[in-house]
């Protein structure tokens, strides 16, 4: 069996890339620019998965359509994704998708010290 893609928060200050590292960033943020692995969240007057918008979440959306674009080659090969997003409700509940959870591992948010989070917190597979 193949491992799932796993997926990190990190900082949202615009920086460079590492190669085989897709990127998530919100509607409004810096990113850099001309990057096939770098994808913005759609912006939306309505709550996460609004059903008169759309059927998932702006971050499992994106997600959804990073992975179809590795899959069809049209986008060069990626084996982590780096959301430089606050790992906020919202943003967590992106991991209850059925396709996301599938297919990406949350990976544990670090504190500033760099240490795991205290047991109860987040918890990612690899």
């Amino acid at each position: 069996m193949v491992g799932k893609i796993p997926v990190t928060f990190a900082a949202s200050a615009p920086r460079p890339v590492s190669a085989g590292t897709a990127v998530v960033v919100a509607a409004d943020a810096i990113a850099p620019r001309g990057n096939p692995l770098v994808r913005r969240l759609a912006s939306s007057r309505h709550g996460a998965a609004c059903a008169c918008c759309r059927p998932r979440a702006a971050l499992a959306e994106a997600l959804h359509r990073l992975f179809l674009d590795r899959a069809r080659g049209a986008v060069p090969w990626f084996d982590r994704v780096e959301l430089r997003l606050a790992p906020d409700t919202e943003t967590l509940a992106a991991f209850d998708d059925p396709l996301v959870a599938a297919r990406f591992s949350l990976d544990s948010p670090r504190p500033d010290d760099g240490q795991a989070p205290a047991e109860g917190g987040l918890r990612g597979t690899r």
